[in-house]
Parts: C-alpha cells; sequence; structure tokens
C-alpha cells in the first residue's frame, strides 16, 4: 500500500510538472578571467549598448522581434544606472562592446555568438536564447534560457525568459574575485 502511494504521488507529479513552463537560466561558469567588475558599466556609460538580436522563434518581421526582445532588455542588466539596448552603433554606445542574443542557435555558445552572429536557428519546442556580452569578438560574459511550449512574444514566460537571461549575463562579481564596489567575496 505504501509502495503504490508513493508511486502514484511520483507519478501525479511528474505529470504535473510536464504541464508547466519553468523558464531556466544559467550564467555562464566562472571564472570570467576577460570579465572585469565595472565592464558593463563602462560600456553602457553613454547610456546605451549596440545589441544584436539573432533568430526570431516565431517567425514573421526580424526588424520587429528584435525591438521588441531589446525593449524587454532595457535596464534588466545588473548596472549602477538605467542602459538601453540599441540596434545601431551612435553616440549613445561605445565601441567596441556589443551584445549578441541568440535564439535558438544550436550548439553555439556566448564565445561562438561573439565572433559571428550568423547561425543556422535549429527549431524545436523549447526555445533557447543565449547571450554573450563581448569586447569586440571577445567574450566578456554570457548567460542562456530556456523554456518550453513558448506560442508568442506576447506569452508572460517569453518576458521572464528575455528578462532573466539578460539580468544573469552581467555577474555580480569579476573572475578575480572583487565584487561591487571592490569587495573580496571570499
Amino acid at each position: 500500500m505504501k509502495t503504490t502511494l508513493i508511486s502514484s504521488i511520483a507519478v501525479f507529479s511528474v505529470l504535473g510538472l510536464a504541464g508547466c513552463q519553468i523558464v531556466m537560466v544559467e550564467d555562464s561558469p566562472g571564472p570570467r578571467s576577460s570579465y572585469f567588475d565595472g565592464d558593463f558599466e563602462y560600456a553602457g556609460h553613454k547610456g546605451a549598448v549596440y545589441t544584436i538580436v539573432r533568430g526570431n522563434p516565431f517567425g514573421g518581421s526580424q526588424e520587429r522581434f528584435a525591438k521588441i526582445v531589446r525593449s524587454k532588455m532595457k535596464n534588466q542588466a545588473r548596472a549602477g544606472r538605467p542602459i538601453s539596448f540599441v540596434g545601431k552603433q551612435n553616440k549613445t554606445t561605445y565601441k567596441p562592446y556589443k551584445i549578441v542574443v541568440g535564439f535558438n542557435p544550436g550548439n553555439r555558445d556566448g564565445d561562438d555568438l561573439c565572433k559571428s552572429s550568423d547561425y543556422p536557428q535549429s527549431r524545436g519546442s523549447t526555445t533557447k536564447v543565449v547571450m554573450a556580452f563581448c569586447f569586440g569578438d571577445t567574450l566578456k560574459s554570457s548567460s542562456t534560457g530556456w523554456v518550453d511550449g513558448l506560442k508568442s512574444i506576447n506569452d508572460a514566460n517569453f518576458t521572464k525568459l528575455v528578462k532573466e537571461t539578460t539580468n544573469a549575463m552581467i555577474p555580480s562579481y569579476d573572475g578575480h574575485d572583487i565584487g561591487e564596489g571592490g569587495n573580496i567575496t571570499n
């Protein structure tokens, strides 16, 4: 009787979780030897960071999709001031910093995206996004997020995916164990 009850609870738990859309996000594993505390703030000190968005899991206009993604990213990264994400280098951006956002980029990681934002888009029921903060072609930091079953950009989990992945892209400390304000994080 006890075994049957435990087995039944386990089956119902798995079935219950299978119907849920859970947003999962992971930042790039450390140490981030090329990322220093303050890099992102410096990249955005003029007010914005040039941001390339590739891939569109929902079809339609890539330009419109990219604009929506950049608007959802606004002020989500760890920074001391409001920072926007824009589609062109201009007087509010600082070269050679950039962010590359790849939707369903197959097995490409942040390092790959910094070197080339062109990739074949993979298909599937899971929407994956990789975000890379780059200095030219060199990766500073990155993050990856996933969620199953997204139907459109209007899905609340799409907004959550973009915002949480943006936040995870900028670490709270650098590869030298120095956190915000220069504190050692031992």
